[in-house]
């Protein structure tokens, strides 16, 4: 049976049906990339600063971050790692090693919470091992909530931050806290209590011959602290045993504590991150993320040659915080914190400012997305219309439409509805034969033939 449909200028919203569905997600694990995980996803390792090739066709320099076997921005190339085209690509991951280790800016805070909780020499948490088993009985319990775990978490952090020497190495531990931009320190030396520990005493002491020549280290002895940079911290870390991870709120099978500090990046595809060509100059835009990268990779030679010919610790540990600083810029643009000798020239949009916000992925791109058949508008209260009725505006009601099937009852009723046409409401947009498919606009179509020869077959 040959029956025609076509499409009236309102909408109804379709029931949900439910699939075949064949297999049942159990649940959900999020967890830390490890740098061997990095690895393994990435196709490339990202080493060259430059982006281009000195020739005239511009094309990217093999292992720089821009290669293609990333996948492409532009329909006139393919992607040398799967062959496809611009629009079939879905682009490849790269990655580069740094240097130096450096914090994560998303992770600084736990990564401090850790620190306090842990020992600062032998990296056991402090607790004592009665202590210890009964809060890893309450976290093993079956279905204890998030907001069980977030409460039973700070009740261990309190706990250990009352303990100023580690149950199992008896070492001194003191106050965590943050020192400036991304830097941590450990105030093991500084003592509040009346009582003042052996320890301290025979730390201070052991200045006593350099005090007689320089009277003002006496004012700094006792501000003493404990530098805790990356590459210690991560030393820390390696050593937390398996079995204090959940202490920690973490899983060993699903992320260490060590994959908080960034020892290597990934290097997101070339599609996400596009370089625009410039027609009123010769050359590209290139995005702000292939900019940081190139600035990082950068940084990572300056290091290695500094390291190479022995140059000042200073100019090192320079080179490091600058590194800390880009690598925090390529996830959040907006880190707060930054000395004015190390301020960007010109503001930038990392990972976090393209998702967060009104003009980000979620709430920009995917919540609120431009289609076909949908529309919004004013709702108010009519007293002309019944309680089971919703008026529409007109202008909406030209545009969105609903497919109603051609029988013998309403034939008249469709024959009007075609003549009408798409600018007089009530009307019709399309007339579309089932059997073809082929769907037909009113708006510029001979109406008239076109209702006489509609018809039920």
């Amino acid at each position: 049976m040959n029956t025609l449909i076509f499409y009236l200028t309102t909408m109804v919203k379709d029931q949900f049906r439910e699939t075949g569905v064949t297999k049942k997600i159990s649940h959900v694990n999020f967890g830390l990339f490890s740098p061997e995980q990095m690895q393994q996803y990435a196709h490339i390792h990202c080493v060259s600063k430059n982006l281009y090739n000195q020739d005239s066709g511009r094309t990217p320099i093999p292992f720089g971050v821009l290669d293609s076997h990333m996948g492409i921005s532009s329909k006139d190339r393919s992607c040398e790692t799967c062959g496809k085209v611009l629009a079939d690509c879905v682009g490849h991951y790269g990655y580069l090693n740094l240097e130096l280790p450096v914090f994560h800016v998303g992770f600084y805070r736990s990564t401090i919470v850790i620190l306090q909780t842990i020992c600062k020499t032998c990296s056991r948490v402090l607790l004592p091992p009665q202590e210890k088993k009964h809060f890893l009985d309450q976290l093993s319990r079956p279905g204890v909530s998030a907001l069980m775990r977030k409460v039973i978490k700070k009740k261990i952090v309190e706990k250990c931050k009352k303990f100023s020497h580690c149950p199992y190495c008896e070492a001194l531990n003191g106050f965590v806290r943050k020192s400036g931009m991304m830097k941590i320190v450990h105030e093991k030396y500084k003592s509040a209590r009346k009582f003042v520990d052996p320890v301290i005493s025979e730390f201070q002491a052991s200045f006593g011959s350099a005090i007689e020549y320089n009277k003002e280290l006496d004012t700094f002895v006792n501000k003493a602290q404990e530098v805790l940079n990356p590459l210690r911290v991560i030393t820390l870390f390696e050593q937390i045993p398996d079995q204090d991870c959940p202490l920690l709120m973490m899983k060993p099978e699903l992320g260490r504590p060590e994959n908080l500090i960034v020892t290597r990046l990934l290097v997101p595809p070339v599609c996400i991150r596009p370089s625009v060509v410039s027609e009123l100059q010769s050359g590209t835009n290139e995005d702000d993320i292939t900019m940081k990268l190139t600035e990082i990779i950068f940084l990572n030679d300056v290091i290695t040659k500094h390291r190479a010919t022995g140059a000042k610790i200073q100019m090192i540990m320079e080179d490091w915080d600058f590194l800390q600083l880009q690598c925090a810029l390529y996830i959040n643009s907006e880190v707060s914190g930054i000395p004015l000798s190390m301020q960007p020239k010109k503001g930038t949009r990392g990972f976090v400012q393209r998702l967060k916000g009104k003009q980000g992925r979620f709430r920009g791109n995917l919540s609120g997305k431009r289609v076909d058949y949908s529309g919004r508008t004013v709702i108010s209260p009519d007293p002309n219309l019944r309680i089971d009725q919703v008026a529409v505006p007109e202008l909406v009601a030209k545009i969105l439409t609903y497919p109603e099937r051609v029988t013998e009852a309403n034939m008249d009723l469709m024959k009007k509805l075609i003549l009408n046409g798409a600018d007089k409401h009530p009307g019709a947009n399309f007339i579309q034969q089932r059997e073809t498919n082929i769907r037909k606009f009113l708006k510029y179509g001979n109406r008239k033939q076109i209702s006489k020869e509609l018809r039920v077959v």
